[in-house]
């Protein structure tokens, strides 16, 4: 479908222009995932980035005819669905800035990261938004199972809002999707008992399960089905059907007219189109807000007849934590026949383990149904039966003049998830060079979804013990999105030691809206950092005549505030030539107050280098370099003596004096 503003444009273009492609002609202007049955692609052009759609490639594998068509508008580049972030009253699009129609004057944000596929599984990106662009956002694409089919030919939309920076922010997010039925456009939308076909809206106390579309019942060629509850949806708080041109002008709020049909606003064609609102609430500082919608195919079993019958619910409920008590049925009835069906009666009969929501009569009477109209009807099912049941229904169409026509479809009950962690990290730290090692250190996390069921808003976080922080920019949670059954991801975390522990804790505790929590723990040994003052010579060549320092270094001294110490040698090797200032006696850019000591070259001394700090800090520094010259072959030693450390209020710190030595080779 070509959008009629620019279909001139279009035409013109087409003749001059070949799609954007690398050396090898892949088209470079989308990334995509793809399997048997659906492919979703995104834009990666200058020009709305992060935008996206969906084709199906094989579609239903019971037909043939639904080959290669799209679901969501947005060939060759997708752009028309668009997705709108309200932060603090201001609209900001997701993704890149665009001159079409649909969010061109919306509010945009710097990237951080363009779309990518990650792990072979979801496509990612993510943007910064806000005046301070202090909100985190971030869309991710993944396919999934259909509830009604029980294929993975739906792509689970979702969105990851953090609070960056320090102050509240109100945030809530609108998605759009520009459905489409293959060359279809304008195809009624489908929920509960209703066919829309013109401007509706739903509030979230009276929001369907899932919502279908199909262009026929007696021969649909696409039927797609998003879902706006369960299967690891986040209920938006109201969902609006109506024209694409409309939606497409309203970054946020848009010309809504209940009863008017989905012709195109300012146009001639039917266009429908579907808004997604989460209305905005507060987001704290460091707060993360997930929000999930699927789209994709929708099954319905189908009996042909006088009057065809459809009837589409979940393949698979899942019992347990987060879940619905109830399921949908819904029921399609076409009359495929020349005149009107008298007295339209359906009826579902339910097996032990299936029953009607309190007060739904089994049998729902249509009344008459002219040639080629359509009537729908639902039911809300409570299962009863355990895990591991399959559970077949049926329902029944009758009319007085018409021939009965009956579909059975059946539901598989399924146990809930099971998140199960292991870690892997190191044992113990090393000290290298008077430090820990490695520095940071890292800890990584397998979850796997152990149960029977997908685990949905799964969320790892990492917890530091006492002597353990994390590295700096690290944060301690990671949304992972839904876990399939048998799926498993690898996470990590860095992190830092802060004090000596025999057995420093850290742990990992998962979480999901749909399992019970999972924890696990690791422990590291981190050595104790010895204070200590050392000698330090060079390791390069020293001949007689060679200039060259010695380095007298403090480490790992807490709340150090000053001290002295001499150096001794053999003045028949060495000559010291002067003593300058270490880097330990430099405060916030300003010099402390610091004593060369007095240099004796005949006795072999530097006696009483030192200095005092005006306030304490950590000690990892040079304290002094004396500078030499060789006068002659042979060794010296470089030994300290007299070695006064002080800490906070003048109190000596005993401390590890480490020698050392050098050795003037001949020329």
């Amino acid at each position: 479908m070509l959008r009629a503003a620019v279909v001139a444009g279009i035409l013109f273009l087409c003749l001059i222009m070949v799609p954007w492609s690398d050396a090898l002609g892949q088209d470079v202007s989308i990334i995509s995932l793809s399997n048997e049955y659906v492919r979703v692609f995104v834009n990666v052009t200058g020009d709305a980035t992060g935008r996206f759609a969906l084709d199906t490639t094989g579609g239903d594998p019971t037909k043939a005819d639904d080959d290669g068509k799209p679901l969501i508008y947005g060939r060759p580049v997708p752009w028309t669905s668009y997705t709108t972030i309200r932060i603090d009253g201001k609209d900001y699009c997701y993704g890149g800035p665009t001159e079409k129609r649909a969010g061109r004057h919306g509010l945009y944000g710097d990237m951080v990261k363009g779309p990518e596929i990650v792990d072979n599984r979801e496509i990612q990106s993510s943007w910064r938004l806000g005046d301070s662009r202090d909100i985190d956002a971030t869309q991710c694409l993944k396919i999934v199972r259909s509830s009604t089919t029980g294929l993975l030919d739906t792509v689970e939309i979702r969105y990851l809002l953090t609070n960056e920076g320090n102050s509240v922010r109100d945030v809530g997010l609108r998605i759009v999707l520009d459905t489409m039925l293959g060359s279809n456009d304008g195809a009624p939308f489908r929920a509960k008992d209703a066919a829309i076909t013109k401007d509706t809206k739903y509030d979230s106390g009276d929001l369907p399960q899932f919502w279908q579309a199909f262009d026929s019942l007696s021969a649909p060629s696409v039927t797609s089905q998003g879902t706006l509850s369960g299967q690891g949806a986040t209920p938006p708080d109201r969902v609006y059907f109506s024209n694409w041109g409309s939606l497409a002008d309203g970054l946020w709020d848009f010309d809504f007219v209940p009863g008017r049909d989905f012709t195109r606003s300012g146009e001639y064609e039917l266009d429908s189109a579907i808004a997604l609102y989460w209305d905005p609430k507060p987001l704290m500082p460091g707060e993360s807000r997930e929000y999930v919608t699927l789209y994709g195919l929708g099954g319905i079993s189908i009996a042909p007849g006088a009057l065809t019958l459809g009837v589409s619910s979940p393949a698979e409920v899942t019992l347990g934590k987060g879940q619905p008590g109830s399921f949908p049925v819904v029921c399609y009835i076409e009359n495929s026949g020349k005149g009107d069906a008298i007295g339209v009666k359906v009826t579902i009969s339910l097996p032990d383990g299936l029953s009607p929501v309190s007060g739904q009569p089994v049998t729902r009477r249509i009344g008459n149904l002219a040639s080629g109209g359509v009537a729908q009807v639902s039911w809300d099912l409570v299962p009863s039966a355990g895990p591991g049941t399959v559970l077949t229904y049926s329902v029944k169409v009758e009319a007085e003049n018409a021939e009965s026509n009956q579909v059975e479809r059946s539901v598989r009950l399924l146990g809930p998830p099971r998140l199960a962690v292991s870690l892997e990290g190191p044992d113990s730290l090393a000290v290298v060079d008077e430090k820990w090692s490695p520095v940071p250190f890292g800890v990584v996390a397998t979850i796997t979804n152990a149960g029977s069921s997908s685990a949905y808003g799964v969320k790892a976080s990492a917890l530091w013990g006492a002597g353990l922080v994390p590295a700096p920019c690290e944060k301690s949670a990671r949304f992972l999105g839904s876990m399939a059954p048998g799926e498993s991801y690898q996470v990590s975390w860095q992190m830092e030691p802060k004090a000596a522990n025999k057995s420093a804790e850290y742990a990992v505790r998962v979480e999901s809206r749909n399992a019970d929590e999972s924890f696990a723990s690791g422990t590291v040994t981190v050595p104790e950092l010895k204070p200590k003052v050392q000698v330090i010579a060079p390791s390069s060549k020293v001949v007689p005549g060679t200039f060259f320092p010695v380095y007298i270094r403090v480490t790992n001294v807490r709340e150090f505030t000053g001290g002295t110490l001499d150096l001794v040698y053999d003045p028949h090797i060495l000559k010291a030539i002067r003593v300058s200032r270490g880097t330990l006696f430099v405060e916030g850019g300003t010099l402390s107050e610091w004593k060369g000591g007095t240099i004796s070259d005949s006795f072999g001394r530097v006696q009483a280098m030192g200095g005092q700090l005006r306030s304490a800090k950590y000690a990892f520094d040079v304290f002094a370099c004396v500078h030499f010259r060789a006068r002659s072959a042979g060794r010296s030693g470089l030994s300290l003596e007299n070695v006064v450390i002080r800490g906070g209020n003048g109190k000596e710190i005993p401390v590890e004096v480490v020698n050392g030595a050098i050795v003037v080779q001949e020329k």
